[in-house]
């Protein structure tokens, strides 16, 4: 058998150099049907790649949830975010606007538009931060002797020499610019900073006193946290919370309002109901190239029966035949996955070069291995399948009416 299916390899592979018009007719069906699935693999990759880095960018992580203490003056900080980790949190980072108006100025030039955000270091674990310069704060940063800052590229390019930047109400305060950020779709196009929580920043950021002191009028505190994923949801953290929430001076559970920020499964499931369209989509242009295959391939065998009889006088069996007809049908497949790869390659290439500036900096366009094998797999496929049907009337042809033609 082993030698029956060697022989029948070669001459399928004789019969396609020897057919090259034949083959390349074959396969232009074959190389828009598994480039259209490469193409539906490759962007359903880079649509999933993106949803992830969007949603992780802009909301946080899977189990992110947004809390906002609203109405009632919170009077324990150090209470509160235990109890956010009683709670199920894993970390915690406050996400707060400053009460009244934090200016910003570089080089005596006021920066107006400045949306600015009070953050823990840990918010680096809650989002994904994409940097562009320097890097995310860290715990060293706690003991700065000048409020530590970190500036999106809306507000660098504004900036302009960021070493200049101070930040004040009453009076103006040098701060220190450590890191550079993508825009998010949350900046909406506005200057953005992010500035440490410590003891260096407090007076500049609180200048009536600390969200728990006895001074200022905080109408809203804001936290994001990260949950371990499936162990509580927003409407279960709520309850945990408004259970100890005496014990940060907050007496009504209306006052917490927790909401979960991330939306990376919705996300992914409507590019899941795109994709399936586009393979459906796909599948039926590949039904079509095999129709073509398989087209030729019947018409081969009815132009080869001479040729074919001529191997069996000569004593080729039955399944030589069949492995000749098949393979020769599975080999023009390949060829035409192979170069739907090749093209799908070089149009990838091209589409990240052109859409390097509309996606993130951590996501780029390329053909992922999964679209290799889809690929080269449908195409052997297809090959089979329409090899088949041909192969069973080569087997059935009369021996001597084909030596007679």
């Amino acid at each position: 058998m082993l030698r029956s299916l060697i022989a029948g390899l070669v001459l399928a592979f004789a019969g396609s150099r020897a057919n090259v018009s034949r083959t390349i007719l074959s396969c232009a069906g074959i190389v828009v049907g598994v480039a259209s699935l490469i193409t539906v693999v490759t962007a359903g990759d880079v649509g999933e790649r993106f949803a992830e880095s969007y949603t992780e960018s802009n909301f946080g992580v899977a189990e992110t949830f947004q809390v906002d203490i609203m109405g009632e003056r919170v009077t324990d900080l150090d209470a509160l975010e235990t109890d956010l980790k009683r709670a199920g949190a894993t970390t915690v980072s406050m996400l707060h606007r400053p009460e009244g108006e934090l200016r910003m100025r570089a080089g005596g030039r006021l920066i107006d538009d400045a949306d600015t955000f009070v953050v823990d270091a840990d918010l680096g674990d809650i989002r994904r931060i994409n940097m562009v310069a320097g890097r995310w704060f860290t715990e060293a940063d706690d003991t700065s002797l000048a409020p530590v800052v970190v500036v999106n590229e809306n507000l660098a390019s504004e900036i302009g020499d960021t070493a200049e930047l101070q930040i004040g109400t009453g009076e103006w305060v040098d701060a220190r610019v450590v890191g550079i950020i993508e825009a998010t779709a949350m900046d909406g196009g506005w200057n953005t900073a992010y500035v440490l929580r410590s003891a260096a920043s407090d007076p500049v950021l609180f200048p009536g006193g600390p969200p728990d002191g006895d001074t200022g009028d905080f109408t809203m505190l804001g936290y994001t946290v990260r949950t371990e994923p499936g162990t509580v949801t927003d409407t279960e953290y709520v309850e945990r919370l408004a259970s100890a929430s005496w014990r940060w001076g907050v007496e009504r559970k209306d006052s917490i309002q927790v909401m979960r920020s991330d939306s990376a499964e919705v996300m992914d499931r409507m590019l899941g109901y795109m994709s399936l369209g586009l393979f459906g989509i796909a599948a039926i242009t590949l039904a079509t190239g095999m129709l073509g295959v398989l087209n030729v391939g019947l018409v081969t065998v009815r132009e080869r029966r001479r040729e074919l009889a001529t191997y069996r006088a000569l004593g080729a069996n039955r399944f030589t035949l069949f492995i000749t007809v098949v393979a020769e049908s599975v080999v023009v497949s390949i060829v035409a996955g192979a170069v739907a790869l090749a093209l799908c390659y070089a149009g990838a290439a091209a589409a990240d070069v052109y859409a390097r500036d509309l996606l993130p900096s951590d996501v780029t366009l390329y053909v992922p291995f999964q679209g290799v094998l889809v690929g080269l797999g449908s195409a052997a496929g297809v090959g089979l399948l329409a090899g088949i049907i041909p192969a069973w009337r080569a087997l059935g042809a009369s021996v001597v009416a084909g030596l007679r033609e």
